[in-house]
């Protein structure tokens, strides 16, 4: 059965007489009930009955005429609005108003569609316009309008051909007496975008209530929740702040969710609702190499993971190869170009001959690595190929992904880290050049058997 909505005076006592907040504009299709309808009655959203051989009457009976309807049929005492070829679209006449207003609908999907959309003219919406409708139910919907000149015009319509009903549609003037939930911050909360490798962040939400009896309850609704918590799912009445965190495991380019926030008006008892877009974009990067030994990254790849994830990476060593430019000469402890005589560090570019800046990677050497990889006193390595290991984020309270300001690879600080030209890559080759060897393949693996029958894998590592 149809809810009944009772439109409740405000009490003001002005010299005796009682004044009552009335709506601007209402449309009810309350005269779309009439079952023996030739073409299979006025069926369908307040009758529980969402797809099927349903809402088909022709003649839509509206209480507030002049409805401009495109592909809408009457359903019981409600309006829905497309088909499955054809995107509808229902609009309301111009009404008059200034200043401020506030639209207020009930909505429900059709069997297997989700997405509406608003669309005003006239004035300025202060909330969202587009809607994933929940299977099954109606879902009340308000939206702020600001910027009114004189008149507003409500176009409801869908995404592409999803169908939906709509139902008691109000314009009502702004009162702050009227129960509100405001997210001064915005109606988004965008995590923006992030690297594969990201750890767990937080965003506040500033929440306000007017109006209200009770709490203001949050919760994450429709979507991937697994990928978010909140702080709190309660607030006072009057608000508070919300924090939102996400969790790490995306799976996905895109994720989001809806924060709902909720709570009831003491004046009339109805539901109030304000819902929050969560959004986080998990970045899709094209690399050439792994970061392993056998597949180490390019300096391009370091250039690129530092624009886009630096600041969310683990400390793991990753391998890194490139040819040698020089050591940095440096300002301020920042790169200032590339240095003969610094004995500390490495410019590391994937040309030999590369000018560009901006594909330069830096390395730090430290420990027993300085002494075989400065260009001090191995000048020979410049414009040579080297592969180094080290980690591509500074720790601490700060992370970075930078290194005397260019994307840099740090903490090279032992022989195990690094391969310069001429020395061998692995274990297995050093012992081929001093032992007789074998290759043997044992359960689908190459092994090399050295002469003391000692076996290393094709990566160098010992096996036996």
């Amino acid at each position: 059965m149809k809810r009944i909505y009772l439109m409740l005076a405000v009490m003001l006592m002005a010299g005796g007489m009682m004044a009552e907040m009335t709506p601007i504009y209402y449309e009810g299709f309350s005269k779309c009930y009439d079952e023996e309808d030739e073409h299979y009655g006025y069926t369908g959203g307040n009758d529980g009955q969402w797809g099927g051989d349903i809402a088909t009457a022709i003649v839509v009976y509206q209480d507030a005429p002049e409805w401009d309807l495109d592909y809408c049929n009457g359903a019981y005492q409600c309006l829905k609005v497309g088909t499955s070829t054809k995107q509808g679209s229902a609009t309301t006449p111009k009404i008059g108003c200034e200043g401020e207003a506030v639209l207020s609908f009930r909505a429900a999907p059709w069997e297997g569609d989700s997405i509406m959309m608003v669309q005003i003219s006239g004035g300025t919406a202060q909330d969202p316009t587009s809607f994933e409708l929940k299977k099954h139910q109606w879902t009340d919907i308000t939206i702020r309008i600001a910027d009114i000149t004189d008149s507003i015009q409500v176009t409801f319509t869908s995404y592409s051909k999803h169908r939906f009903f709509i139902d008691e549609v109000y314009v009502r003037p702004t009162d702050p007496t009227v129960g509100v939930i405001r997210v001064p911050s915005g109606t988004t909360v965008d995590f923006g975008y992030v690297g594969y490798n990201y750890t767990s962040s937080s965003r506040t939400v500033v929440v306000e209530g007017a109006n209200l009896t009770g709490n203001i309850t949050a919760s994450l609704e429709d979507g991937e929740t697994s990928l978010f918590e909140l702080s709190s799912s309660t607030l006072p009445a009057t608000g508070g702040t919300l924090t939102v965190s996400t969790k790490t495991g995306a799976s996905a380019n895109i994720h989001g969710c809806y924060l709902y926030l909720r709570g009831e008006d003491q004046t009339t008892h109805a539901t109030v609702e304000k819902r929050v877009t969560i959004m986080l974009e998990v970045g899709s990067i094209a690399l050439q190499g792994s970061g392993t030994k056998p597949d180490p990254y390019t300096c391009q790849d370091v250039v690129t993971l530092a624009a886009h994830e630096g600041t969310v990476w683990n400390n793991t060593y990753y391998w890194v190869t490139g040819y040698v430019l020089g050591g940095v000469k440096r300002y301020n402890d920042q790169y200032d170009g590339i240095s003969m005589t610094d004995n500390m560090s490495l410019v590391l570019a994937d040309d030999p001959n590369e000018t560009n800046e901006n594909k330069y990677v830096t390395v730090q050497i430290s420990d027993n690595a300085r002494a075989a990889l400065n260009v001090v006193d191995n000048p020979e390595l410049v414009g040579q190929q080297i592969k180094v290991q080290g980690t591509l984020l500074k720790g601490g309270s700060n992370p970075s992904p930078y290194y005397l300001g260019k994307p840099g690879v740090r903490d090279v600080r032992t022989d195990a880290q690094y391969v310069k030209p001429g020395m061998p890559e692995s274990i297995v080759e050093s012992q081929k050049s001093k032992v007789e060897s074998r290759k043997l393949i044992i359960d689908g693996q190459v092994l090399i058997e050295m002469s003391d029958g000692s076996r290393y894998n094709v990566l160098g590592t010992r096996v036996r």
